[in-house]
């Protein structure tokens, strides 16, 4: 009996142990936006559809981006877009975060084939495109957008780029 205890009491310690163990704060490792690897939509309420767009790779793990629909009236609307920081321990900030869409009609974010670089402050910006889908945005005045997802990355210096930023372009 003494023996069944002891056995139980040192796997409830393990159980704590492993249980309160944090995860690093600096990686959405465990988030579903990191391991599922394609669209999909909710089976339960409330629905959504997820559209994977694509990921980036981020020194020593990847940038993964995300629109968000929800059905409105029957048709699937805009909801939101977010992006991932996966499997990148020396991240910081915030590893899973909303990206705002900003009106760009008639500029390259909305008009360039593919990557395109600026001249900000005396650095090159590389603007990476990750990939593009249409959405359904308004409720009373639905309009159909084409969202445009880039991957921002500035150089320090020749062959040294660090990712700066997330920008999704409403076209």
């Amino acid at each position: 009996m003494k023996r069944k205890i002891g056995t139980i009491m040192a796997l409830a310690v393990l159980g704590m142990l492993l249980g309160v163990a944090p995860a690093p704060a600096t990686t959405a490792l465990a988030d579903w936006r990191c391991t599922v690897t394609g669209s999909f939509s909710d089976s339960v309420p409330p629905y959504a559809t997820h559209w994977r767009i694509g990921a980036r790779a981020l020194s020593t793990g990847r940038v993964v981006y995300w629109l968000h629909e929800r059905p409105v009236g029957g048709q699937a609307r805009f909801d939101y877009a977010d992006r991932a920081v996966c499997d990148n321990p020396f991240f910081i900030g915030t590893p899973v975060a909303v990206v705002t869409p900003i009106s760009s009609a008639g500029q390259p974010a909305c008009t360039s084939p593919g990557t395109f670089a600026t001249v900000v402050d005396g650095l090159i910006e590389n603007y990476n495109l990750v990939g593009q889908i249409n959405s359904i945005t308004g409720t009373f005045f639905p309009s159909t957008y084409t969202y445009r997802f880039w991957h921002l990355e500035v150089q320090q210096q020749p062959g040294q780029w660090t990712w700066r930023d997330s920008i999704i372009a409403r076209c």
